[in-house]
Protein backbone atom coordinates (compact mmCIF):
# COMPACT_ATOMS: atom_id res chain seq x y z
CA UNK A 1 0.00 0.00 0.00
CA UNK A 2 1.43 3.06 -1.17
CA UNK A 3 -1.06 5.62 -1.94
CA UNK A 4 -1.90 8.53 0.17
CA UNK A 5 -5.31 8.75 1.74
CA UNK A 6 -6.84 12.10 1.05
CA UNK A 7 -8.61 13.34 4.15
CA UNK A 8 -7.38 16.29 5.35
CA UNK A 9 -10.09 19.37 4.63
CA UNK A 10 -9.15 23.12 4.99
CA UNK A 11 -10.54 22.97 8.49
CA UNK A 12 -8.52 19.96 9.80
CA UNK A 13 -5.59 21.42 7.57
CA UNK A 14 -6.03 25.04 9.90
CA UNK A 15 -5.82 23.13 12.80
CA UNK A 16 -2.61 21.01 11.75
CA UNK A 17 -0.86 24.47 10.90
CA UNK A 18 -1.59 26.22 14.24
CA UNK A 19 -0.59 23.35 16.32
CA UNK A 20 2.53 23.36 14.05
CA UNK A 21 3.61 26.78 15.05
CA UNK A 22 2.38 26.82 18.32
CA UNK A 23 4.02 24.42 20.23
CA UNK A 24 6.45 25.61 23.20
CA UNK A 25 7.22 28.55 21.68
CA UNK A 26 3.97 29.69 23.01
CA UNK A 27 5.03 29.24 26.65
CA UNK A 28 8.64 31.21 26.50
CA UNK A 29 8.74 33.67 23.14
CA UNK A 30 6.02 36.36 24.12
CA UNK A 31 7.87 37.35 27.32
CA UNK A 32 11.65 36.92 25.54
CA UNK A 33 10.09 39.09 22.95
CA UNK A 34 8.51 41.66 25.27
CA UNK A 35 11.97 41.41 27.62
CA UNK A 36 13.94 42.28 24.30
CA UNK A 37 12.21 44.82 22.78
CA UNK A 38 9.94 46.24 26.15
CA UNK A 39 6.69 48.32 24.46
CA UNK A 40 8.35 48.12 21.01
CA UNK A 41 7.33 44.22 21.25
CA UNK A 42 3.78 44.27 19.24
CA UNK A 43 5.42 45.89 16.31
CA UNK A 44 8.50 43.17 16.16
CA UNK A 45 6.08 40.12 15.93
CA UNK A 46 4.49 42.46 12.92
CA UNK A 47 7.32 43.06 10.87
CA UNK A 48 8.06 39.38 11.52
CA UNK A 49 4.40 38.14 10.69
CA UNK A 50 5.48 40.37 7.59
CA UNK A 51 8.42 38.61 6.63
CA UNK A 52 7.47 34.90 7.06
CA UNK A 53 4.35 35.35 5.21
CA UNK A 54 5.60 35.84 1.91
CA UNK A 55 8.22 32.16 3.07
CA UNK A 56 4.52 30.70 3.56
CA UNK A 57 3.06 32.21 0.28
CA UNK A 58 5.50 30.01 -1.43
CA UNK A 59 4.90 27.19 0.33
CA UNK A 60 1.53 26.97 -0.13
CA UNK A 61 1.41 27.86 -3.95
CA UNK A 62 4.20 24.85 -4.40
CA UNK A 63 2.16 22.73 -2.13
CA UNK A 64 -0.40 23.27 -3.91
CA UNK A 65 1.07 22.85 -7.49
CA UNK A 66 2.95 19.94 -6.57
CA UNK A 67 1.91 18.20 -3.78
CA UNK A 68 4.17 15.79 -2.30
CA UNK A 69 5.17 13.92 0.91
CA UNK A 70 8.42 15.02 -0.02
CA UNK A 71 7.67 18.92 0.68
CA UNK A 72 10.66 20.92 0.28
CA UNK A 73 12.79 18.52 -1.33
CA UNK A 74 10.25 17.91 -3.89
CA UNK A 75 10.15 21.04 -5.15
CA UNK A 76 13.79 21.71 -4.69
CA UNK A 77 14.53 18.36 -6.84
CA UNK A 78 12.12 19.94 -9.49
CA UNK A 79 13.86 22.47 -9.99
CA UNK A 80 17.71 21.15 -9.78
CA UNK A 81 17.66 17.46 -9.79
CA UNK A 82 16.55 14.62 -8.00
CA UNK A 83 20.28 14.45 -6.59
CA UNK A 84 19.43 17.91 -4.80
CA UNK A 85 16.44 16.84 -3.87
CA UNK A 86 17.75 13.73 -1.80
CA UNK A 87 20.40 15.97 -0.48
CA UNK A 88 17.78 18.05 0.96
CA UNK A 89 15.93 14.99 2.46
CA UNK A 90 18.99 13.89 4.33
CA UNK A 91 19.38 17.66 5.54
CA UNK A 92 15.68 17.33 6.78
CA UNK A 93 16.53 13.97 8.83
CA UNK A 94 19.40 15.39 10.25
CA UNK A 95 17.46 18.10 11.94
CA UNK A 96 16.28 14.53 13.98
CA UNK A 97 19.67 14.55 15.87
CA UNK A 98 18.72 18.00 17.75
CA UNK A 99 15.45 18.71 17.51
CA UNK A 100 12.88 16.78 18.62
CA UNK A 101 14.41 15.91 21.39
CA UNK A 102 14.71 19.58 22.96
CA UNK A 103 10.46 19.51 22.74
CA UNK A 104 10.11 16.36 23.90
CA UNK A 105 12.02 17.24 27.23
CA UNK A 106 10.29 20.67 27.39
CA UNK A 107 6.92 18.78 27.50
CA UNK A 108 7.98 16.09 29.73
CA UNK A 109 8.59 18.81 31.95
CA UNK A 110 5.54 19.78 32.43
CA UNK A 111 4.73 15.98 33.54
CA UNK A 112 6.73 16.65 36.27
CA UNK A 113 4.34 19.81 37.37
CA UNK A 114 1.19 17.83 36.95
CA UNK A 115 2.80 14.69 39.13
CA UNK A 116 4.64 17.03 41.53
CA UNK A 117 7.50 15.25 40.58
CA UNK A 118 11.84 16.35 40.53
CA UNK A 119 13.32 17.24 37.66
CA UNK A 120 15.26 13.44 37.55
CA UNK A 121 12.04 11.94 36.18
CA UNK A 122 12.03 14.00 32.84
CA UNK A 123 14.29 11.50 31.17
CA UNK A 124 11.38 8.74 32.28
CA UNK A 125 8.34 11.31 30.99
CA UNK A 126 10.14 11.79 27.67
CA UNK A 127 10.94 8.72 26.96
CA UNK A 128 6.96 7.98 27.81
CA UNK A 129 6.02 11.07 25.53
CA UNK A 130 8.25 9.92 22.90
CA UNK A 131 6.35 6.25 22.56
CA UNK A 132 2.75 8.10 22.76
CA UNK A 133 3.77 10.24 20.40
CA UNK A 134 4.86 7.57 18.01
CA UNK A 135 1.36 5.75 18.80
CA UNK A 136 -0.47 8.86 17.29
CA UNK A 137 1.53 8.98 14.12
CA UNK A 138 1.20 5.26 13.93
CA UNK A 139 -2.71 5.95 13.86
CA UNK A 140 -2.79 7.32 10.85
CA UNK A 141 -3.50 11.05 9.44
CA UNK A 142 -7.20 11.42 9.90
CA UNK A 143 -7.12 10.13 13.75
CA UNK A 144 -4.80 12.75 14.07
CA UNK A 145 -5.75 15.43 12.49
CA UNK A 146 -8.89 15.39 14.85
CA UNK A 147 -6.74 15.24 17.78
CA UNK A 148 -5.54 18.71 16.11
CA UNK A 149 -9.22 20.33 15.91
CA UNK A 150 -9.45 19.42 19.39
CA UNK A 151 -6.39 20.79 20.41
CA UNK A 152 -6.65 24.37 18.36
CA UNK A 153 -10.67 24.36 19.62
CA UNK A 154 -9.21 24.79 23.67
CA UNK A 155 -6.35 26.73 23.22
CA UNK A 156 -7.89 29.76 20.76
CA UNK A 157 -11.18 29.27 23.85
CA UNK A 158 -8.33 29.41 26.52
CA UNK A 159 -7.10 32.58 24.89
CA UNK A 160 -10.11 34.24 24.25
CA UNK A 161 -10.82 33.39 28.13
CA UNK A 162 -7.50 34.69 29.13
CA UNK A 163 -8.44 38.34 26.88
CA UNK A 164 -11.12 38.56 28.21
CA UNK A 165 -10.23 38.29 32.19
CA UNK A 166 -7.23 39.94 31.21
CA UNK A 167 -8.68 43.05 30.26
CA UNK A 168 -7.37 42.94 26.77
CA UNK A 169 -8.34 46.28 25.41
CA UNK A 170 -7.06 48.08 28.40
CA UNK A 171 -3.40 45.90 27.47
CA UNK A 172 -3.61 48.09 24.02
CA UNK A 173 -1.87 50.83 26.20
CA UNK A 174 1.62 49.27 26.27
CA UNK A 175 2.19 49.48 22.58
CA UNK A 176 4.68 52.29 21.69
CA UNK A 177 5.81 53.01 17.91
CA UNK A 178 9.49 53.17 17.48
CA UNK A 179 10.77 56.34 16.65
CA UNK A 180 15.02 56.46 16.71
CA UNK A 181 16.95 54.31 15.04
CA UNK A 182 18.24 53.05 18.46
CA UNK A 183 14.60 51.91 19.02
CA UNK A 184 14.14 50.86 15.78
CA UNK A 185 17.29 49.00 16.16
CA UNK A 186 16.02 47.03 19.61
CA UNK A 187 12.81 46.49 17.42
CA UNK A 188 14.53 44.49 14.92
CA UNK A 189 16.72 42.23 16.39
CA UNK A 190 13.46 40.65 18.43
CA UNK A 191 12.79 39.85 15.09
CA UNK A 192 15.28 37.19 14.94
CA UNK A 193 14.03 35.88 18.57
CA UNK A 194 10.11 35.90 17.28
CA UNK A 195 10.98 34.60 13.60
CA UNK A 196 11.69 31.10 15.70
CA UNK A 197 8.02 30.49 16.18
CA UNK A 198 7.38 30.11 12.49
CA UNK A 199 9.86 27.11 11.57
CA UNK A 200 7.58 24.21 10.77
CA UNK A 201 6.45 25.80 7.11
CA UNK A 202 8.21 22.70 5.88
CA UNK A 203 6.80 20.51 8.49
CA UNK A 204 3.27 21.51 6.56
CA UNK A 205 4.41 20.98 3.00
CA UNK A 206 4.95 17.26 3.59
CA UNK A 207 1.17 16.94 4.34
CA UNK A 208 0.34 18.47 0.93
CA UNK A 209 -0.82 15.01 -0.51
CA UNK A 210 -2.89 14.42 2.17
CA UNK A 211 -5.20 17.22 1.47
CA UNK A 212 -8.72 15.80 -0.52
CA UNK A 213 -8.16 18.90 -2.95
CA UNK A 214 -4.70 20.12 -2.31
CA UNK A 215 -5.30 23.29 -5.09
CA UNK A 216 -7.78 24.58 -3.03
CA UNK A 217 -7.37 22.94 0.46
CA UNK A 218 -3.69 23.45 1.15
CA UNK A 219 -3.39 27.27 0.72
CA UNK A 220 -6.54 27.83 2.84
CA UNK A 221 -4.81 25.66 5.54
CA UNK A 222 -1.10 27.19 5.70
CA UNK A 223 -2.22 30.61 5.26
CA UNK A 224 -5.24 30.63 7.60
CA UNK A 225 -3.69 28.64 10.25
CA UNK A 226 -1.21 31.33 10.62
CA UNK A 227 -3.45 34.09 10.55
CA UNK A 228 -4.81 32.65 14.06
CA UNK A 229 -1.41 31.92 15.27
CA UNK A 230 -0.02 35.63 14.81
CA UNK A 231 -3.33 36.47 16.21
CA UNK A 232 -2.97 34.48 19.51
CA UNK A 233 0.70 35.47 19.47
CA UNK A 234 -0.23 38.94 19.80
CA UNK A 235 -2.54 38.97 22.10
CA UNK A 236 -0.44 37.02 24.77
CA UNK A 237 2.24 39.78 24.03
CA UNK A 238 -0.20 42.32 24.87
CA UNK A 239 -1.40 40.80 27.62
CA UNK A 240 1.80 39.40 29.05
CA UNK A 241 3.81 43.04 28.70
CA UNK A 242 0.30 44.72 30.18
CA UNK A 243 0.52 42.48 33.61
CA UNK A 244 4.59 42.36 33.82
CA UNK A 245 4.88 38.37 33.56
CA UNK A 246 8.11 38.92 31.99
CA UNK A 247 11.88 39.14 32.74
CA UNK A 248 14.66 37.20 33.61
CA UNK A 249 15.19 33.86 31.37
CA UNK A 250 13.47 31.55 34.19
CA UNK A 251 10.39 34.27 34.28
CA UNK A 252 10.44 34.32 30.54
CA UNK A 253 10.00 30.01 30.55
CA UNK A 254 7.05 30.49 33.35
CA UNK A 255 5.78 33.88 31.53
CA UNK A 256 2.29 31.98 30.49
CA UNK A 257 2.29 29.77 34.38
CA UNK A 258 2.68 33.21 36.16
CA UNK A 259 -0.14 34.95 33.68
CA UNK A 260 -2.65 32.07 34.52
CA UNK A 261 -1.77 32.20 38.37
CA UNK A 262 -1.92 35.83 38.40
CA UNK A 263 -5.74 36.22 36.38
CA UNK A 264 -7.20 32.87 37.59
CA UNK A 265 -5.27 31.73 41.02
CA UNK A 266 -2.46 29.27 41.71
CA UNK A 267 -4.59 26.25 41.75
CA UNK A 268 -5.00 26.63 38.30
CA UNK A 269 -0.95 26.07 37.76
CA UNK A 270 -1.65 22.29 37.73
CA UNK A 271 -4.46 22.37 35.01
CA UNK A 272 -2.58 24.91 32.87
CA UNK A 273 0.29 22.40 33.26
CA UNK A 274 -1.90 19.92 31.73
CA UNK A 275 -3.18 21.53 28.89
CA UNK A 276 0.68 23.02 28.21
CA UNK A 277 1.86 19.62 28.12
CA UNK A 278 -0.97 18.72 25.29
CA UNK A 279 0.05 21.66 23.39
CA UNK A 280 3.44 20.12 23.14
CA UNK A 281 2.74 16.82 22.82
CA UNK A 282 0.29 18.20 19.24
CA UNK A 283 3.37 20.16 18.42
CA UNK A 284 5.65 17.59 17.91
CA UNK A 285 3.60 14.66 17.05
CA UNK A 286 2.92 16.97 13.48
CA UNK A 287 6.68 16.95 13.74
CA UNK A 288 6.97 13.32 13.74
CA UNK A 289 4.32 12.62 11.36
CA UNK A 290 6.52 15.53 9.10
CA UNK A 291 10.10 13.69 9.38
CA UNK A 292 7.94 10.33 8.77
CA UNK A 293 6.56 11.51 5.23
CA UNK A 294 9.96 12.34 4.69
CA UNK A 295 11.14 8.85 4.97
CA UNK A 296 8.38 7.34 3.42
CA UNK A 297 9.34 9.60 0.11
CA UNK A 298 12.98 9.23 0.44
CA UNK A 299 12.52 5.29 0.46
CA UNK A 300 9.93 5.62 -2.84
CA UNK A 301 13.24 7.54 -4.52
CA UNK A 302 15.63 4.62 -3.58
CA UNK A 303 17.57 6.24 -1.01
CA UNK A 304 16.33 4.35 1.54
CA UNK A 305 15.01 0.84 1.51
CA UNK A 306 11.78 0.38 0.61
CA UNK A 307 10.16 -1.49 2.95
CA UNK A 308 9.93 2.34 4.66
CA UNK A 309 7.77 3.36 2.35
CA UNK A 310 4.70 1.31 2.84
CA UNK A 311 1.29 2.35 4.37
CA UNK A 312 -0.49 0.61 6.98
CA UNK A 313 -4.14 -0.17 6.91
CA UNK A 314 -5.14 3.85 8.54
CA UNK A 315 -2.91 5.02 5.56
CA UNK A 316 0.39 5.79 7.70
CA UNK A 317 4.51 5.22 7.19
CA UNK A 318 4.71 2.27 10.24
CA UNK A 319 8.18 1.33 9.47
CA UNK A 320 9.04 5.15 8.70
CA UNK A 321 7.75 6.14 12.04
CA UNK A 322 9.57 4.06 13.98
CA UNK A 323 12.65 4.74 12.56
CA UNK A 324 11.78 8.32 12.93
CA UNK A 325 11.06 7.11 16.71
CA UNK A 326 14.66 5.21 16.80
CA UNK A 327 16.69 8.60 15.76
CA UNK A 328 14.59 10.53 17.69
CA UNK A 329 15.41 8.01 20.67
CA UNK A 330 19.01 8.46 20.56
CA UNK A 331 18.94 12.55 20.38
CA UNK A 332 17.12 12.44 23.36
CA UNK A 333 19.76 9.60 25.16
CA UNK A 334 22.74 11.31 23.89
CA UNK A 335 21.33 14.97 25.25
CA UNK A 336 20.79 13.79 28.77
CA UNK A 337 24.02 11.96 28.55
CA UNK A 338 26.22 14.53 26.67
CA UNK A 339 25.22 17.68 29.04
CA UNK A 340 25.19 19.86 26.25
CA UNK A 341 23.10 22.66 26.39
CA UNK A 342 19.86 23.08 25.05
CA UNK A 343 19.97 26.27 23.62
CA UNK A 344 22.75 24.82 20.87
CA UNK A 345 20.15 21.68 19.76
CA UNK A 346 17.87 24.90 19.37
CA UNK A 347 20.11 27.06 17.29
CA UNK A 348 21.30 23.78 15.16
CA UNK A 349 17.73 23.17 14.45
CA UNK A 350 17.14 26.47 13.42
CA UNK A 351 19.93 26.79 11.45
CA UNK A 352 18.65 23.75 9.38
CA UNK A 353 14.76 24.84 8.98
CA UNK A 354 16.40 27.86 7.51
CA UNK A 355 18.60 26.95 5.23
CA UNK A 356 15.24 24.73 3.51
CA UNK A 357 13.64 27.65 3.20
CA UNK A 358 16.11 29.65 1.49
CA UNK A 359 16.16 26.54 -1.33
CA UNK A 360 13.07 26.43 -1.26
CA UNK A 361 12.76 29.97 -1.93
CA UNK A 362 15.22 29.97 -4.69
CA UNK A 363 14.16 26.71 -6.30
CA UNK A 364 10.38 28.23 -6.25
CA UNK A 365 12.48 31.42 -8.32
CA UNK A 366 12.73 28.55 -11.23
CA UNK A 367 8.83 27.03 -10.63
CA UNK A 368 6.97 29.28 -10.37
CA UNK A 369 5.27 31.95 -13.66
CA UNK A 370 6.79 35.49 -13.68
CA UNK A 371 3.95 37.30 -11.72
CA UNK A 372 5.23 35.06 -8.59
CA UNK A 373 7.88 35.00 -8.82
CA UNK A 374 8.45 38.63 -7.36
CA UNK A 375 7.12 36.68 -4.25
CA UNK A 376 9.73 34.15 -4.84
CA UNK A 377 12.36 37.01 -4.71
CA UNK A 378 10.73 38.48 -1.37
CA UNK A 379 10.56 35.50 0.40
CA UNK A 380 14.40 34.70 -0.22
CA UNK A 381 15.30 38.15 0.84
CA UNK A 382 13.08 37.93 4.02
CA UNK A 383 15.25 34.48 4.54
CA UNK A 384 18.57 36.10 3.72
CA UNK A 385 17.34 38.62 6.58
CA UNK A 386 17.34 36.00 9.42
CA UNK A 387 20.32 34.59 8.61
CA UNK A 388 22.18 37.63 9.83
CA UNK A 389 20.48 37.09 13.45
CA UNK A 390 21.64 33.44 13.06
CA UNK A 391 24.94 33.57 11.87
CA UNK A 392 27.42 30.44 12.92
CA UNK A 393 24.46 27.98 13.99
CA UNK A 394 24.05 28.15 9.92
CA UNK A 395 27.20 25.82 10.11
CA UNK A 396 25.73 22.42 11.11
CA UNK A 397 22.89 22.93 8.44
CA UNK A 398 25.15 23.82 5.63
CA UNK A 399 27.17 20.95 6.82
CA UNK A 400 25.12 18.01 6.72
CA UNK A 401 23.76 19.52 3.14
CA UNK A 402 27.37 19.59 1.60
CA UNK A 403 28.09 16.03 3.12
CA UNK A 404 24.53 14.90 1.99
CA UNK A 405 25.36 16.54 -1.57
CA UNK A 406 28.74 14.90 -2.21
CA UNK A 407 26.94 11.34 -1.07
CA UNK A 408 24.66 12.19 -3.94
CA UNK A 409 27.08 12.85 -6.33
CA UNK A 410 29.75 10.01 -5.68
CA UNK A 411 26.57 7.46 -5.48
CA UNK A 412 25.43 8.58 -8.53
CA UNK A 413 28.74 8.46 -10.03
CA UNK A 414 29.44 4.59 -8.86
CA UNK A 415 25.81 4.00 -10.31
CA UNK A 416 26.61 5.42 -13.93
CA UNK A 417 30.31 3.51 -14.19
CA UNK A 418 28.35 0.38 -13.26
CA UNK A 419 25.62 1.03 -15.84
CA UNK A 420 28.11 1.47 -18.60
CA UNK A 421 29.66 -1.56 -17.74
CA UNK A 422 26.27 -3.62 -18.49
CA UNK A 423 26.96 -5.03 -22.11
CA UNK A 424 24.33 -4.16 -24.72
CA UNK A 425 22.71 -7.36 -26.23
Amino acid sequence: MSQYQRTLGPIQGIAMTVTTFIGTGLMILPAMSVAEAGSFAFYAWLITAVMVIPIAFIFALLGSKYPSAGGASHYIGRAFGSRYEKAVGWLFLSILLVGPAVAIKVAAAYLTIVFKTSDEWILAFSLLTLAGMLIFAIVGMQTSARFQTGVVISMIITILWLCLIGDIQSSLRVIETPENPGQWQQTLYATGVIFWCFLGIEVMAHMGAEFKNPARDFPIALLGGMALVILAYLSLVLLIAWHHTYGDEVTNSQSLALLVSKLMGETSSRIFAIGAYIIAFANVGIYILGFSRMVQSMAQQGALPTLFSRLNKNGAPEKAVLLVGLVTLFSILFSELSGWKMTWFIEMTNGSFLLIYTLTCIAAIKLVNRMTQISAVIALISCGGMVFFIGQSMLFASLMFCLALCYEFIKGQKTSVKDSKVPVQ
